[in-house]
């Protein structure tokens, strides 16, 4: 009877410790499916959030695109929106001959100070004035388009006197400043002075005549 009741006691024993970790098992499997389910929904959520992020582009934003994409668009002649209208034609001048770095004079103070010619004329249509920025370097272009273009040919022969009697301070600017040129081609009127200028006349009137 004892061996019985031992062996039925081991039996209830084993069968126990299988329940139990029967038991366990099915926790740990409920609770990989839980978390699996929870990583997932996350997932999902934060999917929808970036998606939802994307598509609301504040309008400003996109304003501000659109006015960069047609800042950068080229005009129906080739040229950039908002360049000058007579660069092509300080381009052919500058095209003949060796020049050094020029640079578009836009300040109106130098303008109308250092070049004796107000941007607000009437008689312009439109102006273009090229100058090397090295002081050791004289050389400019200068491109009136104007109504009465013998007034806009006096201006420049006043620009060209001053060049002489007061901005050229080295022999060599003395001596272009005086072989400078002043002329008239249209309905414009030009100055060149730079050690080019005799080559740089003629591209410029080729280049005028072609409009």
């Amino acid at each position: 009877m004892k061996k019985i009741i031992a062996m039925i006691s081991a039996v209830a024993m084993c069968a126990a410790m299988f329940t139990a970790c029967s038991s366990e098992s099915d926790t740990s499997a409920t609770e990989t499916t839980e978390t699996t389910v929870a990583d997932t929904t996350v997932s999902e959520t934060v999917a929808e959030e970036t998606e939802e992020s994307v598509d609301e582009v504040p309008a400003e934003t996109e304003e501000s695109v659109e006015e960069s994409t047609e800042e950068d668009v080229p005009s129906e002649d080739g040229g950039e929106v908002g360049a000058n209208p007579l660069q092509a034609l300080a381009d052919a001048a500058l095209a003949a001959g060796e020049w050094p770095a020029m640079m578009e004079i836009t300040d109106t103070m130098m303008l109308t100070d250092y070049f004796m010619l107000d941007p607000e004329n009437a008689n312009y249509r439109n102006m273009i004035v090229m100058q090397c920025p090295m002081s050791a370097t004289m050389s400019e272009v200068i491109i009136i388009e104007a109504d009465d273009v013998e007034a806009a040919k006096a201006d420049l022969n006043a620009r060209r006197e001053k060049a002489i009697t007061q901005d050229a301070w080295y022999p060599n600017d003395v001596e272009l400043a005086e072989a400078s040129i002043v002329g008239t081609e249209g309905d414009y009127a030009y100055f060149i002075l730079a050690a080019a200028a005799a080559e740089a006349e003629p591209a410029l009137v080729e280049a005028i005549k072609a409009l």
